[in-house]
């Protein structure tokens, strides 16, 4: 009688199953790691497709997380190597749990039908009897225990080899969560760019609208109040607050991040920049065109965040910012393609800068590697400080 879906469905007896398909497996296993042996690199066709049909089964019916490592033809080797020791050991379980069944139908046989199943022709002895039978079931259930016990044990070894050779090694995930966290990384700073931009867009068009709005109404207020009158004073004073309200909205808008940016590119967008530095700056712009818009993003805030520090920190009397691209093929619109964009920012100030965390440069570098570049800081006590970046046009 077969068992029910909910039996067949636990864990025992997928494992009893799983382990019983795999121990019978042994010699095509061993033809497997052979042929392995002989194939350097990846692993051939028909030993990839036996390993993955035993990933598939150890998931399934064992309860293995496959971590998907790459397959190559030393890891089928030793893994279907460990396989064949496992399936022999498997095999001899099987065998004993057959040798046992076969026992207990010569053993009911005997006792139901006085039958003689015996290959020693002079045996005249009678069948076993029901006290036989009564002393002979719980010593078979143990057996049977204890055999079903191994079986799930070949279970467990089979799941372990796999463990062993084909999930990743400490390497390999280490590699596969530094690209994680890398790509993770570049998604949250491109989503912070683009609410950085949702920002300026609602600034621009809306604070800002109503400030506009808000300054003409005022002036229309004190053009039709009585000459040096208080009211026309204070709405004089009004008049300029809102204009100088309006300035700063503009400002805060830049520095979010400027609409230029996306519509005229990063060359306007650092030339006005530098204008309004803290500190004299001289602009030195080598770009056969645009860049691309995450390359462009990033220049923008690594420069826009080193001038804001020289003008706080440094004591500079001047300063320079260098863009420049080699390398990488023209493409439409003037953007290299694979290129490399070298920034430099330095000024003549008194050094000291140093990239620790904590530090606003060392949110620049991780800004930086996130795009895949670096950011080097050259600042020694007494400067000049110079700050390089290196990024790729992707």
């Amino acid at each position: 009688m077969d068992p029910s879906p909910a039996v067949w469905r636990s864990t025992p007896a997928r494992m009893l199953w799983g382990a019983s398909v795999g121990a019978v497996t042994w010699p095509v296993d061993l033809v497997g790691a052979v042929a392995a042996l002989v194939r350097r690199g990846t692993a051939p066709g028909l030993v990839g497709s036996l390993v993955r049909w035993h990933r598939r089964r150890t998931v399934r019916f064992l309860g293995w997380a496959d971590g998907g490592a790459a397959l190559t033809s030393p890891r089928a080797a030793r893994y279907l190597g460990a396989r064949v020791g496992v399936g022999l050991v498997g095999t001899l379980v099987l065998g004993l749990l057959g040798y046992g069944l076969f026992g207990v139908v010569v053993s009911l046989a005997s006792w139901l039908f006085d039958l003689r199943l015996t290959v020693d022709a002079s045996f005249q002895g009678d069948g076993l009897t029901t006290s036989d039978m009564l002393l002979l079931v719980p010593i078979g259930a143990v057996l049977l225990y204890l055999n079903l016990m191994g079986l799930v044990g070949v279970g467990l070894l089979d799941r372990s080899a796999a463990a062993r050779w084909l999930a990743p090694s400490r390497s390999e995930r280490l590699a596969a969560e530094v690209e994680s966290l890398t790509v993770s990384r570049a998604e949250l700073l491109a989503a912070l760019d683009a609410e950085r931009g949702r920002i300026e867009r609602d600034l621009h068009d809306g604070v800002q609208q109503r400030a506009v709005a808000l300054g003409l109404l005022v002036n229309r207020a004190r053009r039709v109040a009585a000459p040096g009158s208080a009211g026309a004073l204070l709405l004089e004073q009004a008049g300029l607050e809102a204009e100088r309200l309006v300035t700063d909205l503009r400002d805060v808008a830049w520095r979010v991040r400027p609409t230029a940016l996306d519509t005229h590119g990063l060359a306007p967008v650092l030339a006005e920049l530098v204008s309004r530095a803290g500190v004299p700056t001289e602009l030195e712009w080598d770009s056969p065109g645009r860049l691309p818009a995450g390359a462009e993003t990033t220049v923008y805030y690594v420069v826009a965040e080193a001038l804001t520090n020289v003008a706080k920190h440094s004591g500079a009397g001047s300063a320079g910012v260098s863009v420049g691209v080699r390398g990488g093929g023209g493409a439409a619109g003037g953007v290299p393609e694979g290129g490399i964009v070298d920034v430099v920012i330095s000024d003549d100030g008194v050094g000291g800068a140093v990239l620790a965390p904590g530090h606003g440069l060392a949110g620049l570098a991780g800004r930086v590697a996130a795009a895949g570049g670096t950011l080097v800081v050259d600042s020694p006590a007494g400067g000049p400080t110079r700050i390089e970046v290196t990024l790729p046009c992707a």
